[in-house]
């Protein structure tokens, strides 16, 4: 059994498939994209029902990010576009906000924590943050449906959520979290030589074992 060698974080339009992309196209890492097994449309339900449907959407999402968790898991060479510690957050958030009974909560905790005994930490966790405002101005640009329709005060929500991921992450398996905290606020980012390759020989730190081209 390998280990996934970098799950990269952050909430919706943070920049992390950027980040994602960089990683692979610059250092070589497998991409296991972020995929959704959705058959029954559940994502577009839960926009129209949340209390209907975000039980049975979320249980769906986490079972399909263990399965892409161990997938990866299986060679040291993959990045991981979010993760199931991610899906955890959006299960707390929707439970706080009432669309779970308590009932579901803990059919989904049972769950969560039984897929958690196969899960391993991975090599590096990248999580990438970005102010609100930029957020919202990307969400706003980017032009999909479902994001725009949802009210602003969802996405501050799930901002506010995202806060504490480092402490969550650390508390959820035991070991060593290595992780970098990058600020994509800056859009002009990814086109500054000189930020890049500050990251990139960042995590290249992580990685000595490695023969980076």
């Amino acid at each position: 059994m390998g280990q996934i060698q970098i799950i990269v974080e952050g909430m919706t339009a943070s920049g992390k498939s950027t980040i994602v992309n960089l990683l692979s196209e610059r250092l070589g890492f497998k991409i296991m994209p972020e995929e959704f097994r959705d058959p029954l449309d559940l994502l577009s339900r839960f926009h129209y029902d949340k209390e209907k449907w975000a039980f049975p959407m979320q249980l769906n999402f986490l079972v399909t990010r263990f399965a892409q968790y161990m997938c990866a898991s299986e060679e040291n060479e993959y990045i991981l576009d979010r993760s199931i510690f991610g899906d955890k957050v959006y299960a707390m958030l929707y439970y706080r906000a009432g669309a779970f009974r308590d009932s579901q909560f803990g059919c989904y905790l049972t769950l969560y924590d039984a897929l958690l005994r196969y899960v391993k930490l991975p090599r590096l966790l990248v999580l990438v943050r970005c102010e609100f405002g930029e957020i919202m101005r990307r969400i706003r640009e980017r032009g999909r449906q479902d994001e725009i329709d949802a009210v602003v005060d969802y996405w501050r929500s799930l901002y506010d959520a995202y806060m504490p991921f480092l402490d969550f992450v650390k508390s959820e398996l035991p070991g060593d979290l290595n992780y970098i905290e990058l600020d994509l606020s800056d859009p002009a980012f990814i086109r500054t030589p000189s930020k890049v390759d500050e990251f990139l020989g960042c995590v290249k730190s992580f990685f000595p074992e490695r023969n980076f081209s």
